[in-house]
């Protein structure tokens, strides 16, 4: 019998630790990892990390611990984990655009950057793009050598402007959007395949928000756009950004962002009333309101929401949870019109969210 338990308990020691093997991460700086793998042939593999990111911490935890994947990683790669703000960190960010945690960088032994991406995600895509980019002709390669060359045709700029936005290259993104847009003539500009800038999604979030140049020429020339992609999606787009330029104005947002300007407001009041969005009289509103919270005049806020607020479509009127933070639990009572306001939303919003939440201040 003790035979028996002693064989289990072996048996299980032995699968506990078959279990837990990891990413080997080398503890030496880039330069020398460079010479190793200069020595080896290898590549590098680079954990761009933070003490702070959950994704990050996921991927250490539950994916660079898989048999699998360790097993592979230890194999083809010298392994290198980087604390992005740290030691060599933050040069190591500067050098290769890191914008977001976890990124990912495959190198050769002189440094150079073969292969990027970027978010925490499960084992299997993982190691799905860890394989395409061994490839030294994979997809990122191939357009950065193609972009090197002179090549400019309109499908290698979209993609290329495309990957750099998702591997959180913000700057090299937006400077590839103006390029190629400064190539375009004013019919292409509206076309379906350059909506993407635009429409909203993850890259117009970079490319088309508040005094943005595409947003910008939105306005100016939303008629082009909405007889290709329909006037309901333009009006959306449109009203979407002043929703969110109100936003970060009633939360202190705007103002760490951009220099206030209250030329810029009265530009946007004039692009506003040459558009034909349903909802043109809450926007100007909005950006009454938006004017008056980075003037910090908390009064004229208050009088604003109280005096429009019923009116607006429902959409615009979830203005009211940025509004709320404006005005935390100490000034409520003493705010003036504060009652009307929740009043009004209360009985106007089809947002049951916002109504559930208001009515706790009723």
């Amino acid at each position: 019998m003790k035979r028996i338990v002693g064989l289990l308990a072996l048996l299980s020691a032995y699968a506990a630790s078959a279990q837990h093997r990891e990413i080997a991460f080398a503890h030496d700086n880039l330069p020398a990892l460079m010479d190793k793998a200069k020595a080896t042939g290898k590549m590098i593999f680079v954990d761009c990390y933070t003490t702070w990111c959950g994704p990050c911490k996921y991927m250490s935890k539950e994916v660079f611990t898989q048999d699998s994947v360790a097993d592979f990683f230890n194999s083809h790669f010298i392994n290198l984990k980087m604390d992005m703000e740290k030691g060599e960190g933050p040069a190591i960010k500067t050098r290769y655009d890191v914008g977001a945690y976890p990124t990912y960088l495959l190198l050769d032994g002189d440094g150079n950057q073969v292969y990027k991406f970027v978010g925490g995600m499960e084992a299997a895509p993982f190691m799905e793009k860890i394989r395409e980019g061994m490839d030294p002709a994979n997809r990122i390669a191939e357009m950065l050598r193609r972009y090197q060359e002179g090549d400019r045709s309109h499908q290698l700029m979209r993609d290329y402007i495309r990957e750099a936005l998702k591997m959180k290259e913000i700057a090299r993104g937006k400077e590839l959007a103006h390029e190629y847009f400064s190539m375009l003539d004013r019919k292409e500009r509206a076309g379906k395949e350059n909506w993407f800038m635009f429409g909203e999604n993850n890259y117009s979030r970079e490319l088309s928000d508040m005094h943005s140049e595409h947003f910008n020429y939105l306005l100016e020339h939303w008629k082009d756009f909405a007889a290709v992609q329909g006037k309901d999606v333009v009006d959306k787009k449109i009203s979407g950004v002043f929703l969110k330029l109100a936003g970060y104005c009633l939360r202190g947002y705007y103002q760490k962002s951009f220099t206030w300007n209250k030329a810029a407001f009265d530009r946007y009041r004039q692009l506003i009333n040459g558009t034909q969005t349903p909802d043109k009289k809450d926007l100007l509103v909005m950006m009454d309101i938006a004017q008056a919270a980075c003037e910090k005049d908390s009064i004229k806020v208050l009088d604003l929401m109280a005096d429009n607020i019923a009116g607006f479509d429902s959409r615009n009127m979830d203005i009211t949870f940025d509004f709320l933070s404006m005005f935390p639990a100490y000034k409520r009572n003493a705010a003036p019109r504060w009652m009307e306001i929740m009043q009004a939303v209360a009985a106007h919003s089809k947002n049951p969210h916002l109504v559930s939440h208001v009515k706790t201040y009723l």
